[in-house]
């Protein structure tokens, strides 16, 4: 289990909340320590630079504000404030959140800051009749403050927010706080909301530490409609806009949102194709239609052996499927069979399927910004196989990949790329040449400093898009040598010589700075295997090797590398150069 040094910050007491997050996270793969300094001693923690939080270099910090604690005078005395303080009132809370952030943010760069909504449901009193019909609103401030959390979490790589305000509205008031604790040893919440809290901090520390799923794989029969198509026929099953067939619409609609959002859909079911696929194609009320799926298993086969073919065929791991199935037989022995797969339980009633989903989308498909490859990763998958079926009817690979038409789009590191690179190093287990990972904060700080160059790559050729799919991070060990710290490509784009194009950019790019040799490792880990030998093919020599590592090193002096002639090469606002002048077309022969 990968360690994790999180420091718990809270303006209120949060002991309570200890435990149970060191069982989600252990839950979820960590090996946590906490350091908690108690109750409301957040300020001290993080202006003193000889505190615990900094003397633990702690990775992860939860900073959890309470509004009552935050805006106390407006509560405890509302009417001693004039309507047209508030503002002011709000604002300073913001700038002094921001402030302490900025610190951490100065002294740890390295480290994320999990912000929290705010919420505070005890309003029957002093402002009962006055949130909406006047200007004395507390619900106003609450959310006046939340906003700036998101201005803050948009300007910052350093910052998440979690949105409380919904967990507890989603939990009920009166389940959230608990008046009895309260007044015992100022704790506010509630064991139910110290449980969701936990699960939920916990959440968005993996997702923001990459432990994100890839791809939902879907039964058919009372999954996606109601009913067995084999028995009922297209129009005996349960599908429309009407009572039950409403809620797999209804659910269609939601799995439709998480594909937009960059989740790939699946199909794994025991059916009769031919029935199956006249449903998909055909029925009037069906949202999901087969251009939205990016593997399909309709047979009678083993559903745990489909599974695992479905994993091979998109060319990711099994541990990042999640498998839906209304059968539990069916989910048993998934589970049984190939236990690195998600298979969450799953209701009995059709009605509560979108709920379901929306929970494991919560636990396993987190993300906190969507980009384009994000919304594109569905029509990516779907022109991957037009490729592929190209490449099974072409002759020579050398013209394989000239009529692939590929352009590459080569640059550094900056605000818009860097969720993208921070998720590649995060996501990439097999061409991953060390298997880093980076946060975006320490992508940010990485790219600031002056001897270290975070490379992306983006890809495109006649078939679309590819989006970002490579990165190379290098490191100047002196004037005239640079480290690979991290060179990684996206499982699609596997077997295109798209690390040549990435590494001769490079190279390229080195050698003016001065650069007579660059040298490499390769770490090997579980999943990685088939890049151990990557740096031999790429002309480098073998230094040094051990169970742990293998060093290697390219003399500038002796040998070069180039971009292979097929790529197009155009600079970072997309448009071809060349390479003498700023026009036309640039392609560098191997």
């Amino acid at each position: 289990m990968p360690a994790l040094r999180l420091a718990l910050l809270a303006s209120s007491n949060l002991d309570l909340l200890e435990r149970p997050l060191t069982d989600r996270l252990v839950e979820r793969g960590f090996s946590p320590k906490i350091w908690n300094p108690g109750f409301n001693q957040y300020r001290q923690a993080i202006l003193d630079p000889s505190s615990g939080l900094y003397q633990e270099k702690s990775e992860a910090i939860l900073l959890h504000l309470d509004a009552g604690d935050l805006f106390a005078g407006c509560l405890v005395r509302p009417y001693d404030h004039s309507i047209e303080d508030i503002p002011a009132i709000v604002e300073a809370a913001r700038a002094d959140v921001s402030s302490l952030v900025g610190t951490i943010a100065a002294r740890l760069p390295s480290a994320t800051v999990f912000l929290n909504t705010l919420c505070y449901a005890d309003l029957s009193g002093t402002y009962h009749g006055l949130e909406y019909n006047s200007g004395f609103s507390f619900r106003q401030i609450v959310a006046s403050y939340n906003a700036g959390l998101r201005e803050l979490a948009c300007n910052s790589a350093h910052v998440v927010v979690v949105d409380v305000e919904a967990l507890m509205e989603a939990a009920g008031a009166e389940r959230w706080f608990d008046p009895r604790l309260w007044y015992l040893g100022r704790i506010p919440l509630s064991a139910h909301a110290h449980g969701l809290l936990a699960s939920e901090y916990a959440n968005f520390i993996a997702a923001r530490w990459g432990d994100v799923r890839k791809c939902i794989v879907l039964d058919l029969d009372n999954t996606l409609w109601g009913g067995i198509i084999g028995e009922d026929g297209m129009t005996g099953i349960q599908l429309g806009h009407e009572g039950i067939g409403f809620a797999f619409v209804d659910f269609q609609r939601e799995l439709l949102n998480l594909r937009q959002k960059g989740i790939l859909l699946a199909i794994c079911s025991k059916n009769n194709p031919e029935d199956a696929y006249e449903v998909i194609r055909e029925h009037p009320a069906m949202v999901l239609r087969e251009e939205h799926f990016a593997a399909v298993e309709i047979n009678w086969n083993d559903k745990a052996e489909n599974i695992r073919e479905i994993a091979h065929r998109l060319n990711i791991g099994v541990n990042s499927l999640v498998f839906i199935d209304d059968s539990p037989v069916e989910r048993k022995r998934v589970r049984d069979a190939v236990p690195e797969v998600a298979v969450p339980e799953w209701p009995q009633d059709p009605c509560d399927y979108k709920r379901a989903l929306c929970r494991v989308a919560g636990e396993c498909f987190l993300k906190f910004d969507i980009s384009e490859d994000d919304r594109r990763r569905g029509e990516m998958y779907h022109a991957q196989a037009e490729r592929e079926r190209l490449a099974e009817s072409a002759g020579d690979l050398k013209d394989f990949f000239r009529s692939l038409q590929m352009k590459i789009t080569i640059a550094t590191v900056d605000h818009e790329t860097l969720p993208r690179v921070s998720e590649l190093t995060r996501k990439t287990n097999q061409f991953n040449l060390t298997a880093r990972r980076y946060t975006e904060s320490e992508l940010a700080a990485m790219s600031a400093d002056p001897g270290c160059r975070v490379y992306w790559l983006k890809l495109e050729d006649r078939f679309g898009p590819n989006g970002i799919v490579g990165v190379l991070i290098l490191r100047r060990q002196s004037a005239e040598r640079w480290h690979i710290d991290t060179f990684l490509l996206s499982c699609r784009v596997i077997g295109r010589t798209v690390e040549e194009a990435l590494l001769g950019y490079a190279v390229r790019e080195l050698q003016e700075l001065g650069a007579t040799c660059i040298t490499g490792e390769y770490i090997p880990t579980a999943k990685n295997g088939m890049v151990a030998n990557l740096y031999g093919k790429l002309d480098f020599a073998r230094t040094g090797s051990s169970e742990k590592r293998t060093e290697w090193a390219l003399d500038l002096k002796q040998k070069s590398m180039a971009v292979p002639e097929w790529f197009e090469i155009a600079d970072t606002k997309g448009s071809p150069h060349n390479e003498q002048d700023s026009g036309g077309c640039r392609k560098l022969n191997s």
